[in-house]
């Protein structure tokens, strides 16, 4: 059932206590382009790979508005805001999207005990999904709702607002709240407080927007471009920002020089590492690119190095998710790993931003971990086919 048939569906599960305050970005449609190129192995894998891509392209196609609302009487436990009513807890479905149940934490038996009472003493704007704590899907689900921030600022011109995060670890929580600050204007009246993951908050009032993407296969393009425009405008000195409002016209790349090739690796002890990486390295150095690990670089940093970029190749992970900087027409050449894993994640992406995007399957060489972080190698003889499309 496609998303807005499910929104339909869901309609009469509306909490009560809930409304509508603005729309942040229109429903919209878009079709995925068929990849520049796909290699996998064994034989047929690859036609099954189109095949499963051409299924996906027809089934979600059309998706649904963003909208900030605001709820009363609402409660924030296990990842999730929901409210009571006959006595049983019910989800808000903006928090917690059917595809992510698996990833949530779940809440306590204990649902109707309360932590902590937050009174209405200031607006408070909720940013968060099931994926927050990965930065792929912090930069891509969460990020571009801070525009709410927006929004709020002109209903309460003299107030503090108060963004509210789950919080997850130190690493995580230190970048989302610097992407945060480098959003917002200097200026800015707000604060940023994290919410224990274990701990049930009763809120008064709070803002919450629904998502602008449904993971894994769709993600608003006025969403990612309000997002770009805003963080670039604050970045690199260039002109393009009047334009660039303009879906249609996906800013071109801002450089007169010829763009940079990148390899985005991957730190091995986060797993999904490349066992064949000093061959790989070897093939790219030939080829002119220049090596990044985006865990050792800024958020500011890793919005530059992607926007002067026009080949990026990268092993698939949280990192690629900053091909979001990338301008249309960038080459971008994903290394997964085996086909029995597949995540149409940055497929769509590329589709949204208007990449050329390719596809190198490879197998994994271990079993002793979950299919995502399992270790792969990619033939060097596929990267090599892949390079005759630059």
């Amino acid at each position: 059932m496609g998303d807005l048939a499910l929104c339909a569906a869901m309609r009469g599960r509306i909490s009560r206590n809930t409304r509508s305050v603005a729309q942040l970005f229109p429903a919209y449609s878009y079709e995925r382009p068929t990849p520049v190129r796909l290699l996998a192995t064994p034989s047929g894998a690859t036609q099954r790979l189109k095949e499963n891509m051409a299924e996906l392209n027809g089934q979600f196609r059309a998706f649904p508005a963003t909208i900030l609302c605001s709820s009363t009487d609402i409660r924030f436990g296990g990842d999730v805001l929901y409210y009571h009513e006959n006595g049983a807890p019910r989800i808000l479905y903006e928090t917690c999207r059917l595809s992510e149940r698996h990833v949530i934490q779940g809440l306590s038996a204990d649902h109707a005990r309360i932590d902590a009472d937050i009174p209405n003493d200031g607006p408070r704007l909720l940013l968060n999904s099931a994926g927050s704590f990965n930065y792929g899907h912090w930069l891509i689900d969460d990020l571009p709702r801070l525009e709410a921030y927006f929004v709020l600022r002109g209903l309460h011109p003299d107030e503090t607002i108060t963004i509210l995060l789950p919080s997850f670890n130190a690493h995580i929580d230190a970048v989302r709240e610097r992407s945060i600050r480098f959003y917002l204007p200097k200026e800015a009246a707000y604060r940023v407080v994290f919410l224990a993951r274990d701990q049930i908050y009763r809120f008064a009032k709070i803002y919450h927007v629904t998502p602008c993407s449904l993971e894994p296969v769709a993600k608003s393009p006025e969403a990612l471009l309000a997002m770009r425009v805003r963080l670039l405008k604050k970045t690199l000195p260039y002109r393009w920002a009047q334009a660039a409002r303009r879906v249609a016209a996906w800013p071109l790349n801002p450089f007169s020089r010829p763009g940079t090739r990148l390899f985005v690796d991957r730190t091995p002890a986060r797993g999904r590492n490349l066992v064949n990486r000093e061959a790989v390295l070897a093939m790219l150095a030939h080829e002119g690119f220049e090596v990044i690990d985006p865990d050792f670089l800024s958020v500011r940093q890793q919005m530059v190095r992607f926007a002067k970029a026009r080949v990026v190749v990268g092993i698939m992970g949280a990192a690629m998710a900053n091909t979001v900087f990338c301008s249309a027409g960038t080459r971008v050449i994903y290394l997964s790993p085996d086909v029995r894993w597949t995540d149409p994640f940055f497929w769509d992406l590329a589709a949204v931003c208007g990449h050329r995007y390719t596809a190198l399957y490879g197998t994994w060489d271990t079993q002793d971990a979950s299919e995502a972080m399992r270790a792969f190698s990619v033939p060097t003889a596929n990267l090599r086919a892949a390079f005759r499309d630059i």
